[in-house]
């Protein structure tokens, strides 16, 4: 069952597909992978993950040269990743909040936690694409908290870093763009943001910089992730019911495959094409939708001028003929 479990998070896009390899119907095989990895579901996030999260702290860390090399301040990196999913088939209010701006598409998010090593330590359980990322982390903030509370023996290692006087007692973490605010709450470092109309400092660049090199881990993993489960780098189309499940065993069992092939620059590489890809995908689609807007609102534009043949004027308010949203998207989509 382990084999055909793994077979199907490899390769499987489609239940009809990987189940004629074992030549069995889709129907019984699905009900096979489902229960057996809902059964060792528990034992994989507790051996690979919370053990993980358990075992490296700030002190094992030190004590093998792992830390990040410009924030050793920091215990480890968080970040969101994004799945694509079919369109809800719900109401319009509630397929939006599964639709990302960024991507232009609509999907899930899960946040992680990533050790300098590349080790993951926590998974989020997936949420709305429309959730800003510091509102993942702000709902993930206990076990941030306890995460990073310094341990008796950690108090006097050396800590010279951002926000130590605001936070004697915890170390930080390494955030993007998205985490903005989050220090408010917890030891977290961010880039700078670029004012309105202004520009960075050679100072804030340089930060910025140092925060993405040491950052990069996260990237890594994702994209190992990502290449190596095509069940997660590509389209849903399983239940979304057991979608934690499936990805905290993704990452358990990605975590495993690190220890043995660590994480290298070509993963941060694979995660920004399958992104690029994704946005560029957004992009076509929401230039079709205009079009066929503007097709539409052309099309009532002469039908109406075809039943005001007495020469009345009439004016149409693009705002009242569709109801579309700040993300893109419309009723009719």
């Amino acid at each position: 069952m382990l084999f055909m479990t793994l077979t199907s998070l490899k390769h499987c896009g489609s239940w009809d597909v990987v189940s004629a390899l074992f030549d069995d119907t889709s129907a019984s095989f699905s009900n096979r992978v489902n229960s057996f990895l809902k059964t060792l579901h528990p034992f994989l996030v507790g051996r690979y993950i919370d053990a993980v999260a358990d075992k490296y702290t700030m002190e094992h860390l030190e004590t093998n040269k792992r830390r990040f090399a410009n924030y050793p301040c920091a215990l480890y990196a968080v970040d969101v990743t994004f799945q694509k999913t079919n369109i809800p088939a719900r109401s319009f209010p509630e397929r939006k909040r599964f639709f990302s701006k960024k991507h232009g598409q609509h999907g899930v998010k899960v946040e992680a936690s990533v050790l300098p090593n590349g080790l993951a330590i926590n998974v989020t359980n997936a949420v709305p694409a429309s959730m800003a990322d510091i509102a993942i982390a702000q709902s993930n903030r206990e076990f941030h908290l306890n995460k990073l509370a310094k341990t008796p023996s950690e108090l006097d290692m050396a800590d010279q870093g951002p926000l130590r006087e605001e936070y004697p007692a915890s170390w930080a973490i390494l955030a993007d763009k998205g985490y903005q605010g989050l220090h408010r709450n917890l030891r977290a470092i961010t880039p700078t943001k670029r004012p309105a109309g202004g520009v960075l400092t050679v100072s804030e660049m340089d930060v910025n910089d140092k925060i993405a090199s040491d950052r990069v881990i996260i990237e890594k993993i994702f994209g190992r992730l990502k290449t190596l489960w095509s069940v997660v780098g590509d389209t849903l189309k399983w239940k979304r019911d057991n979608y934690d499940i499936y990805f905290q065993s993704y990452v358990a069992f990605t975590n495993v495959h690190i220890r043995f092939m660590p994480l290298r620059a070509e993963d941060g590489h694979d995660l920004h094409r399958l992104v690029n890809g994704l946005i560029s995908t957004g992009q076509k689609k929401k230039a079709k939708r205009a079009g066929s807007v503007a097709m539409s609102r052309d099309k009532r534009k002469r039908r109406l001028s075809a039943m005001y043949a007495n020469g009345e004027t009439f004016q149409l308010s693009a705002e009242m003929e569709y109801d579309e949203s700040e993300d893109g998207s419309c009723i009719f989509d």
